[in-house]
């Protein structure tokens, strides 16, 4: 897991990532800094195009592979759009649309782009771009004319968080795809140290995090629910000053939910980390969990959601487009408005099972 930890007099604390204001805030980054992207082989991309038309949609980005003359199309979606879950198919249907394309052909849908940047051609673009006088124009355009002729494409996909379905999906692509298309998930997390924004990009490696995740259901397996809500009280005062309040406040709220009959309450311990889950009455699993691990964090079951409480999932996803789903954590700031709409679920959760 990559991050930014900072110290603190009572140890390291790691900073939360912050959410991005809009798409387009990290489509800029990507635009203006590709060097960014940790893709495999360390490719050098001149990016020759935003919001491309190629068929009936539009491309976020184009570049180009200096090396080898790839088409380079990448897609950049948040956790807030309601689209995230077909940006493969949007992916490879751009790439798809560039396939048997010549360089004539490939160059005239990029034309008013180039014109934009002050240049005649692509590889007028990327020889300007790399400025070293390394890039020979013809032997690019060869390059490129036999990697738009057999489809040799570079596709990647810049999200600010990856959830296990999409990685999932990310390794039978890359496994059942030949050498001619690579296909490549980078996530991009941003943080604020001492008044600078900062990004981490990190290059998302489906084998590497199955087997991190294999090797932690051990621990998993061995930490067991406890009734009550004590223990994960009394770790607030192991969180970041700056995460307590939270911390104390969605206690509250869950306490709340004990109180009116609404939930049980069951604490988990891991290694430095607290699980406070709100199980509905009579069942084995809750709406959300709250975390105390390195920051106060909820997640919300959307399958529990659904067959529970679907009216008030219709509020919530009005409310946080994008964000009930599947064990992931809440992005948007977890005011009362939030809380509420929280609570009513579990209120629906307990007239469905009053009904029943």
């Amino acid at each position: 897991m990559v991050g930014i930890w900072h110290e603190t007099s009572g140890g390291l604390v790691a900073l939360r990532p912050e959410p991005f204001e809009r798409e387009q805030v990290l489509h800029d980054s990507i635009e203006r800094g590709a060097a960014m992207l940790p893709l495999p082989g360390q490719p050098t991309l001149v990016m020759l195009g935003r919001e491309v038309q190629l068929g009936n949609g539009y491309a976020d980005l184009i570049a180009i592979e200096v090396e080898t003359g790839r088409p380079v199309v990448i897609e950049v979606k948040l956790a807030s759009n309601a689209d995230r879950r077909q940006v493969f198919t949007q992916t490879l249907g751009y790439a798809s649309y560039l396939f048997g394309l010549s360089v004539d052909a490939f160059e005239q849908l990029l034309r008013p782009h180039l014109a934009r940047g002050g240049h005649a051609s692509i590889a007028e673009a990327v020889v300007a771009g790399v400025g070293d006088g390394s890039v020979d124009a013809e032997s690019l355009n060869a390059q490129m004319a036999q990697a738009l002729e057999e489809g040799r494409f570079r596709c990647v996909v810049v999200l600010d968080t990856a959830p296990a379905d999409l990685i999932e999906l990310t390794g039978f692509l890359q496994a059942v795809t030949n050498d001619r298309l690579d296909i490549d998930v980078v996530t991009v997390a941003a943080y604020t140290v001492e008044g600078t924004r900062v990004l981490v990009p990190q290059l998302v490696e489906p084998e590497r995090t199955a087997a991190l995740a294999l090797a932690a259901a051990p621990v998993r397996r061995d930490a067991k629910p406890a009734p009550g809500a004590q223990a994960f009280a009394d770790s607030i005062d192991q969180a970041g000053p700056e995460h307590r309040e939270l911390l104390r406040r969605l206690l509250d709220w869950a306490r709340h939910l004990e109180a009116e009959d609404l939930a049980v309450l069951y604490t988990t311990i891991g290694k430095g980390r607290w699980v406070l889950n709100p199980r509905l009455p009579g069942q084995g699993r809750g709406l959300v969990t709250i975390w105390n691990d390195g920051g106060a964090f909820v997640s919300p079951q959307r399958s529990v959601f659904q067959t529970e409480a679907p009216r008030t999932l219709a509020h919530l996803d009005e409310r946080l487009p994008g964000e009930i789903r599947q064990n992931n954590y809440l992005t948007s700031p977890i005011d009362q408005d939030v809380l509420a709409l929280l609570t009513d679920a579990y209120k629906e959760a307990r007239i469905k099972k009053s009904e029943s």
